[in-house]
């Protein structure tokens, strides 16, 4: 099953284009975004993208999290009579 994870390259300077393809060919998966100059977003199998992030130097790789949006608008306790 594929899910979404974040990729980070600790090196110095800007992630490797090079790493970047490598992740782009691996089978069953894809690059969701990589605007970041150090992070891809990536969906794929958590096995497969863990066996090619150890052998890239300098990344590492996280499941991807998400945040629910708290509700700030003023609330209505109860209708007008």
């Amino acid at each position: 099953m594929r899910a979404r994870f974040v990729l980070r390259y600790r090196g110095e300077g800007p992630k490797p284009e090079a790493d970047v393809e490598r992740v782009r060919a691996l089978a069953d998966t894809v690059v969701v975004d990589d605007s970041s100059s150090r992070m891809l977003l990536v969906e794929s199998r958590h096995d497969l993208l863990d066996d090619l992030v150890g052998s890239l130097p300098d990344w590492i790789m996280a499941p991807e999290q998400t945040y629910q949006v708290p509700d700030t608008r003023e609330q209505v306790e109860r209708p007008p009579q």
